[in-house]
């Protein structure tokens, strides 16, 4: 275990150094040292999606459901995943069964907001993309997503709240 532990923590800083390819593949060392843990799994779906590669997540993401059983995270990306895939449908399902395990989970509120607005249902995924940027004040994308949103639905004060919060966020920069 200790060798799983070791080259999870690898996976771990390439995943956050943006290395998702060399990450996945420490991510696979350690399933083999430890096959059985549904976190090892999940760290690999994780960089699976964020290497591009949305349909190895999802196997990743399974085997992880299937050795652990359910969480907000894991049902987040992995909706993120099927949105990857143009499954909309699956994945606001996903995004939804997060938000009923915790319903302030702020990616699955930004995620199912950008499904709503994808399908054009701009009302509902701003009241996702609110509940998102309430949770986390500092959630750049819902922000971002919530200006759009207020610009299709014409709420022009509420447009230009959130654009000035976007460029807050980037440090003042337009």
């Amino acid at each position: 275990m200790a060798d799983a532990r070791a080259l999870a923590d690898q996976g771990i800083h390439l995943l956050e150094a943006g290395r998702y390819e060399e990450a996945a593949r420490a991510f696979i060392a350690a399933r083999q040292a430890d096959p059985d843990s549904p976190d090892l799994a999940f760290d690999l779906g994780l960089a699976r999606l964020r290497e591009g590669r949305p349909r190895d997540a999802i196997e990743a993401f399974d085997q992880s459901l299937r050795l652990g059983g359910e969480s907000a995270d894991l049902l987040s990306n992995r909706g993120l995943a099927l949105f990857d895939l143009g499954k909309v449908a699956e994945a606001e399902t996903h995004y939804r069964r997060a938000l009923g395990l915790c319903p302030g989970h702020p990616e699955a509120a930004n995620n199912l907001g950008v499904a709503l607005f994808s399908r054009g249902r701009y009302v509902e995924a701003r009241e996702f993309f609110l509940l998102a940027a309430s949770v986390r004040v500092d959630y750049y994308d819902a922000w971002f997503n919530l200006r759009d949103t207020c610009a299709e639905l014409g709420l022009d004060a509420e447009r230009d709240m959130a654009a000035a919060t976007v460029v807050r966020l980037r440090g003042g920069r337009p």
